[in-house]
């Protein structure tokens, strides 16, 4: 996935219920493609998986954490909470607790598919977000983005992911709102001088 800090990065483990949590990851530059690679012994730690992916005729990526500002964030097992745990200091872990046990869905409103995503700074689950201060909200669970396979990715105005179903790929393109388009309807453009006086007025219409 990528880190949006000149990296990638990619994580392994697996889900525990109890005692120690083990996490497997690597990070590699995006301009030499050198990596590093480390083992997390993370203690009294229970955690879900971070993830796999799913060779099924079409993308089915079963993703449960993103990076942001250096810390992944992996929820617990018991669904209540987000671990956020620092890449270069595995001492430093929060616990970061949701108020509530969330359903555990993916994004798509199922359970394959992209079930934790970053959209700049804010972390989107199926019925929470954690902002940039890692303060928690609670949102109404519903399906967000549908047959999400892939992380999403932005370009301008827009997200672009990847999915499918029945063996058919499928590629997806979602607005990113509010969003504000303006239409300059004047034939040329007005020049103002020194010794004019201007005035403008404008017209707005909202338009689906």
């Amino acid at each position: 996935m990528d880190g949006h800090d000149g990296y990638w990065y990619g994580f392994g483990n697996s889900a525990n219920s109890s005692g120690s949590a083990t996490l497997l990851w690597i990070k590699i530059s995006k301009t030499d493609y050198t990596y590093t690679e480390a083992s997390f012994t993370l203690s009294n730690a229970t955690m879900t998986y971070a993830g796999y992916r799913s060779y099924s005729g079409y993308p089915s990526y079963r993703n449960k954490c993103v990076v942001r500002d250096g810390y992944v964030y992996i929820p617990s097992y018991d669904a209540a909470g987000v671990y956020k745990i620092n890449l270069e200091n595995s001492a430093d872990v929060t616990l970061i607790s949701l108020g509530f046990t969330s359903a555990g869905y993916s994004l798509s409103g199922g359970s394959y598919g992209l079930f934790l995503d970053r959209i700049e700074d804010l972390i989107i689950g199926y019925d929470f977000q954690i902002k940039a201060d890692d303060t928690v909200i609670q949102t109404v669970g519903s399906k967000r983005f549908e047959y999400s396979g892939t992380p999403m990715f932005r370009y301008k105005n827009f997200l672009l992911y990847w999915g499918g179903e029945y063996s058919i790929t499928k590629r997806y393109l979602a607005l990113l709102t509010p969003y504000l388009a303006t239409i300059n309807n004047l034939d040329t453009a007005v020049v103002k001088t020194s010794d004019m006086t201007m005035k403008i007025t404008y017209t707005l219409t909202e338009t689906t």
